[in-house]
């Protein structure tokens, strides 16, 4: 008669079936998987933070401390200003205010525009930073001089407005930071440098920046559809099919598309109706923003010494003459 279940006299095959083979009595397996007991492969990133090193551990009643910033990287830290008391010798940070000067330079773009009126007289158009807002409020209101004259200072038409309207990375024009341009002349010699202890001792590097693309709108105001087609003309010409603008703390061209133009020419306006004729420009400069300035020293000078024994004592004179010379140069 059969006994009803396993045999306790039979072979109990194990679960794992696979024995180790190996003659030195351990596994060959050099990265082992890790246990539940065992920290997460990217759990150092947490210390210090005061959190469970452990993913199995119950932190649900903890909302706070679980992460925190991790760049290591000197040139992506975002500072603007230099710690004074640990400063980094080979990185310096400065605003460099690179936004600020793509929109002063693009408003530059649209600064020498005139209208020609009929005895052939050209007129400056005026342009200002702002909205269409404030460019009707700049029009309309009463501007009176503060030299008690009682003379109020209106702007007439034309005129023209510009502002910034959107901001948008462009990464297909990104070069990694580490790509640092020393600005050699032909001779292979750096140019950006400074003395600090010798002639020259001191060089200093930039990174091509970060590419951002700042869109702007600029808008044109005018009595008269002549004055307009002035207007127009010099605009168009300045795209052809781009224009450039220097933007300081960019060592490479800056190049402003012109996206869109539109405008509100309605061929009915009414009897009573004021015609202000308004046309509105779409453009895009592709600037970049300046990263931190990375100072090295420069190679002054080469020594050599040469040992032809094993000596450690010479060996270890001349390792420490280097050391010094090293020290000297910092």
């Amino acid at each position: 008669m059969q006994p009803i279940g396993p045999n306790p006299n039979s072979y109990q095959k194990s679960l794992n079936d696979f024995a180790e083979k190996s003659f030195l009595g351990r596994s060959e397996n050099i990265d082992p998987p890790p246990g539940f007991t065992q920290q997460p492969p990217d759990n150092q990133n947490n210390i210090g933070l005061g959190v469970p090193s452990d993913w199995t551990e119950d932190i649900f009643t903890q909302k706070i401390g679980l992460g925190s910033e991790n760049l290591c990287d000197p040139m992506q830290t975002g500072a603007i200003v230099n710690d004074l008391e640990t400063p980094n010798r080979n990185t310096i940070y400065r605003y460099s205010k690179s936004i600020r000067a793509c929109d002063e330079a693009v408003m530059d773009l649209f600064r020498n525009l005139v209208i020609i009126d009929e005895d052939g007289k050209a007129h400056p158009v005026p342009i200002i930073w702002g909205t269409q807002e404030r460019a009707v409020a700049a029009v309309v209101q009463e501007n009176v001089r503060k030299d008690e004259t009682l003379v109020v200072d209106r702007i007439k038409l034309p005129m023209l407005a510009i502002s910034s309207t959107g901001f948008s990375m462009n990464m297909g024009r990104y070069t990694y930071h580490q790509a640092i341009n020393f600005l050699t002349n032909s001779e292979g010699k750096p140019q950006f440098t400074t003395s600090e202890k010798y002639e020259r001792d001191t060089v200093f590097g930039v990174a091509r920046g970060i590419p951002l693309d700042i869109e702007y709108t600029l808008y044109a105001w005018t009595l008269q559809l002549e004055d307009m087609n002035q207007i127009l003309e010099q605009i168009l010409t300045k795209f052809s099919p781009i224009a450039y603008i220097k933007v300081r703390g960019v060592l490479w061209e800056v190049s402003v598309k012109l996206d869109s133009i539109a405008n509100n020419l309605n061929v009915e306006p009414g009897d009573a109706a004021l015609r202000v004729i308004k046309f509105q420009f779409g453009i895009k400069a592709e600037t970049y923003v300046a990263q931190p300035i990375r100072r090295e020293k420069a190679v002054l000078k080469t020594r050599v010494d040469i040992v032809n024994s094993l000596d450690q004592e010479q060996i270890s004179e001349i390792m420490k003459r280097l050391e010094e010379s090293v020290e000297e140069l910092k």
